[in-house]
């Protein structure tokens, strides 16, 4: 390698010494490792990739449990709970000969080639959600407060309350009507016109703070006692003024369904069933509604809801019919506030499936006993919403202690 210095003037030839041309190579070869670091430091590909293998194996593992019960088979739920990635970048070099000069390369046409070698590989832990815990929430009935939560996130009301409720039952003085939300019964469609008929009356849910009094009226000095303010201040009560005096008030949250109604329906509903109203009935017992439904006087209502398994049990029924009835039953959203919500406009079904008709692009597919089932993209009505609003009640049954660790199937 020769280097050319100018100097007042003059040109002379300095020959870089063995060791400042080591050094430089040095300082190549360093550029180099420092780029191939650089590249393997970016591992955004690879972390979408096992993103979206998650999220596959999480929609297939639901859909999967749907179908098992629409043929009455045995569920059975797991989690992917720990994904492990590892990429890296491997520099290597090459050079092409001849080599007439070491000390100035670009003279004999010898050419320096850096490559790079890619390597990527991951394992995970899928875990089986077979313990005592998350069962017993998957067995427990879904309270008012959840399907208060996704109502007040604008969810129609029409698919919370058929994919929630199990039964309504209607009691008038001389007889109790019930009606099953059972897709496989012959009277299912009295079921939805019962809905339709609450729902076009305003039956929606609230969440309310229930304040109750505990023990007697207390004085002035009762109340202001220090001993008995720091107790009732560790059970979560308070004191305040009632009645003349002084009570311990202790206070809960809670939910209930109740009435938003307008117009006509507002007359013929009792104050009681209001949302808002001052003496507010709590829990799946008798409401009365009197002539809030057509043709009944003097009623009561009962609302049961399902269970999460009671949930994948309906959804199994709807798919039964849809893909083994002589005369395919999908249930309609008909409601203006299921249509308005439903903004891509790709059908009204609360769920479509479809069995041996893939598609390219299916929003989700699985094998089951030799057929295919699939829920397909462009007729997918509300399958999407339903799959994410069930994903996300399974999860609340699951916590990180219902994850175990020692019977976690390890897949390498």
């Amino acid at each position: 390698m020769v280097l050319e210095l100018h100097n007042t003037g003059l040109r002379r030839q300095e020959r870089v010494a063995p060791a400042r041309w080591l050094a430089r190579l040095l300082v190549l070869a360093g550029s180099l490792s420092l780029g191939a670091c650089e590249t393997a430091v970016d591992f955004s590909q690879w972390a979408a990739g096992y993103n979206k293998a998650v999220e596959r194996t999480q929609n297939e593992n639901l859909f999967i449990n749907m179908v098992r019960a629409a043929y009455n088979r045995p569920m059975h739920f797991a989690t992917v709970s720990v994904v492990r990635g590892n990429g890296q970048v491997t520099p290597s070099f090459s050079a092409t000969m001849p080599f007439n000069q070491f000390t100035a390369l670009a003279r004999n046409g010898a050419i320096l080639t850096p490559t790079f070698t890619v390597t990527s590989g991951f394992n995970f832990d899928m875990a089986s959600l077979d313990t005592s815990e998350f069962l017993a929430g998957l067995l427990t009935q879904i309270s008012p407060a959840v399907i208060d939560y996704y109502v007040n996130q604008g969810i129609p009301r029409e698919l919370l309350f058929n994919l929630f409720i199990e039964r309504i039952e209607i009691a008038t003085d001389d007889k109790t009507d019930t009606f099953l939300n059972d897709p496989n019964t012959p009277d299912h469609e009295k079921f939805t016109e019962v809905l339709q008929s609450l729902l076009n009356s305003g039956l929606t849910t609230e969440s309310l703070t229930l304040r109750t009094p505990v023990g007697p009226v207390l004085t002035a000095a009762e109340a202001k006692d220090p001993l008995r303010l720091q107790a009732v201040a560790q059970t979560g009560m308070a004191v305040e003024e009632a009645d003349g005096g002084y009570r311990i008030i202790k206070t809960a949250n809670a939910s209930r369904f109740c009435f938003r109604a307008q117009g006509e329906a507002l007359k013929k509903l009792p104050k009681t069933a209001l949302c808002g109203a001052a003496d507010r009935p709590v829990g799946q017992a008798g409401q009365k509604i009197g002539s809030g439904l057509e043709g009944r006087h003097n009623a009561s209502l009962k609302v049961v809801t399902r269970s999460a398994r009671g949930v994948f049990n309906y959804l199994g029924n709807l798919i039964y019919q849809q893909v083994e009835s002589p005369a395919p039953y999908r249930l309609p959203l008909t409601s203006k506030e299921s249509k308005d919500y439903n903004y891509l406009g790709r059908g009204d079904s609360l769920i479509y499936v479809l069995k041996d008709k893939r598609q390219d692009n299916d929003l989700v597919r699985v094998e089951f006993d030799g057929a295919t089932y699939s829920v397909p993209a462009d007729k997918q009505g509300h399958s999407a919403l339903v799959m994410t609003i069930v994903s996300q009640v399974l999860s609340l049954n699951k916590s990180v202690n219902s994850i175990p660790t020692t019977s976690a199937v390890v897949v390498r």
